[in-house]
Formats: C-alpha cells, sequence, structure tokens
C-alpha cells in the first residue's frame, strides 16, 4: 500500500499528553503517517489555513509534508516522549513561516524594496524640471495684468497641477526612505483612539460620525508606534475621501481584534465601497477610486509590510462600504 492510500481512522485521544500545555503547535502522527493528535495552537494555526480536522500527513500543508517524513524516526527506534505509545513520533509545526499573512508580508517586502529604488529614481527626475516649470509659471502669474483675467486663470490652473506633482514627489521620496521603524509593544487600542482625536474636527467638518469598538484589555502589537499612526490616520484619510461625497449615512467606526499570534485593527465606513476590478489593485501606485494620487494606500501598505505587518480590503460590507483591515504581530511578554 503507497502511503497515498492510507486510510484515515477516527482521531485518536492521547491521554495525559505532556504536549497539552505546549505553547508550539504539534502534531502528533502514528507509524502508517495518521494525525492521532493536534494541540491547541497547532489545531488553530491549521484552521487559520484553511485545514481543519488533518487525517493524514497528507492533509498537512504540502510545504510541511517533506520535512514531516523526514523527521519520521526509524520503525525500531524507541519513542522519545514520555508517555507517549510506541510508534507516535511528534512535530513542531513552524506556524509563523505557514502563516498566508506572514508569507505575503515577505513576498510585499520584498516588491516594496525594488519599487522603493524605482521610486527614488522618479522623484529625482520629476523634481528639478517640476521646479523650473513652477518658477517659470509664477513668474508668468506675477506678470499679468487686469487684462490677462482669462490667461492668469489658465495658469492658476497650471500651478495647482504642478503643486500636485511636488506633492506625488514628496510620496515617492518618503516611499524610497520612510525612516527606520523601531519595533516594540503597543497598545493598537491606544493608537486608534489615538488616529481617531487627529482626524474628529476633520470628519465633523463633513458630517462624518466616528465610533470605535475597541476590545476592553490592551491589544498589544509589535510595531514601530510613530508608523502606526501614520498608517491608521492614512486609511482615516482615505474613508473620509470615499464619504466626501457620498449622500448616504456617512459613518466610520474602528474595530480592534486579538486572535493568537495576531492583532487586527479594521478601518470601516458606510460609503459607496470599491468596485470588483479595483479590489485586487487598489495598493498598487498611482491607483486611486477617489480622486487623489494614489499613493496613500500604497505608502500604508508599506508603512506595515516593514513592521511584519500586512493589511487586506473587503467591500461591501455590512454597512455598505468598505472595510481595510491591518494585522501585526501580537507582542509577547518576553
Amino acid at each position: 500500500m503507497s502511503s497515498r492510500e492510507v486510510k484515515p481512522r477516527p482521531a485518536a485521544v492521547v491521554p495525559s499528553c505532556p504536549l497539552d500545555g505546549e505553547a508550539r503547535a504539534v502534531v502528533l502522527l502514528d507509524s502508517e503517517q495518521r494525525v492521532v493528535y493536534v494541540n491547541p495552537p497547532a489545531k488553530e494555526a491549521l484552521d487559520r489555513m484553511g485545514i481543519e480536522n488533518p487525517r493524514t500527513l497528507w492533509d498537512l500543508p504540502a510545504e510541511l509534508q517533506p520535512a514531516i517524513q523526514a523527521s519520521r524516526p526509524p520503525l525500531d527506534s524507541p519513542s522519545e516522549k514520555t508517555g507517549l505509545a510506541d510508534g507516535l513520533w511528534g512535530v513542531y509545526l513552524p506556524v509563523r513561516e505557514l502563516d498566508p499573512d506572514w508569507l505575503r508580508s515577505m513576498v510585499e517586502a520584498e516588491q516594496m524594496a525594488a519599487v522603493g529604488q524605482l521610486a527614488a529614481t522618479v522623484a529625482q527626475e520629476i523634481g528639478g524640471p517640476n521646479t523650473s516649470i513652477q518658477v517659470a509659471v509664477d513668474h508668468l502669474i506675477d506678470g499679468c495684468g487686469p487684462e490677462d483675467a482669462e490667461k492668469k486663470r489658465t495658469l492658476e490652473q497650471l500651478l495647482n497641477q504642478t503643486e500636485r506633482i511636488t506633492r506625488l514627489t514628496r510620496q515617492l521620496i518618503a516611499l524610497a526612505d520612510p525612516g527606520y521603524s523601531r519595533l516594540e509593544a503597543v497598545d493598537l487600542n491606544e493608537i486608534a483612539d489615538s488616529a481617531c482625536e487627529l482626524m474628529k474636527r476633520s470628519f465633523e467638518e463633513r458630517g462624518v460620525t466616528c465610533s470605535w469598538d475597541l476590545d476592553g484589555p490592551p491589544v498589544k502589537a509589535l510595531a514601530d508606534r510613530n508608523h502606526l499612526l501614520q498608517a491608521v490616520v492614512n486609511l482615516l484619510f482615505n474613508a473620509r475621501a470615499a464619504l466626501q461625497s457620498w449622500q448616504g449615512e456617512r459613518r466610520v467606526n474602528i474595530r480592534s481584534e486579538s486572535n493568537g499570534d495576531r492583532v487586527y485593527l479594521h478601518v470601516e465606513d458606510s460609503g459607496p465601497g470599491i468596485p470588483p476590478d479595483d479590489l485586487s489593485r487598489i495598493f498598487l501606485p498611482f491607483v486611486s477610486t477617489t480622486g487623489g494620487t494614489g499613493m496613500g494606500l500604497f505608502l500604508t501598505r508599506q508603512i506595515l509590510v516593514e513592521q511584519r505587518g500586512g493589511i487586506k480590503v473587503k467591500s461591501p460590507n455590512t454597512m455598505g462600504g468598505a472595510t481595510f483591515t491591518v494585522h501585526l504581530e501580537k507582542a509577547t511578554d518576553e
């Protein structure tokens, strides 16, 4: 019988297993490569990967299967785990390396580094000529008389566009060198509260109601406080822009959540949402659904990736708009 033809059996209960209280993710298999025990951290990690109640080795993530097979002790080797039946062997799952969010953040980090180098070059090439254009247009505006009202309006429109280019080059420079992130344990709830306070007046002026549903105890994340605050404020600016011309209810809600070894911050709005065709490219540079430069969400993602986190988007949400979810590593007490 080949290894892939192993008949599954109901998961066995390992009595008084010394791994019940193990903090790491552990899976035990028997001599026929059937899964007989999964401890709580392993179950939680596998659930996040979409794997529920694995019965055999082949139900586990494909990336793990060769390593698990290689770790199997010889058939005549006694079990090294006191209290375990002969023929069983255990493996520690490298949970973080298999976490889809973590894997995605590593890929994005490499992408951001490449884009950052390109951004620095583009900013330098744009900055010089754009400054010369602004100086020339300013000079022409100063030379306009009362009879040149139409000409002056056209030049002022041109100047506004050059100023927009200036803002864009500054964003590109920030992308190329966002500054060093000092990761430490920060309270995600405190960050959310500070971001809301900064945006309070801006929201009120536009008739936007901001509410929050934050976990009772502090939700500790491993992050750089200032950079994370910048990222959350960027998301609130994005929500404000989505609601700017919205005729329906204008509401933003912030929720925090702690789950396993990760923490989450959800920023929800009641606006028009994001068209399905834009969902897959909303974090790309120069893509905007609100009329901006298209760099805000791109820079926000970079900030989070550099803190070993990331961001997702869902639209529509329960309010009809979009939900941006920040995920970060949970800070430990160590």
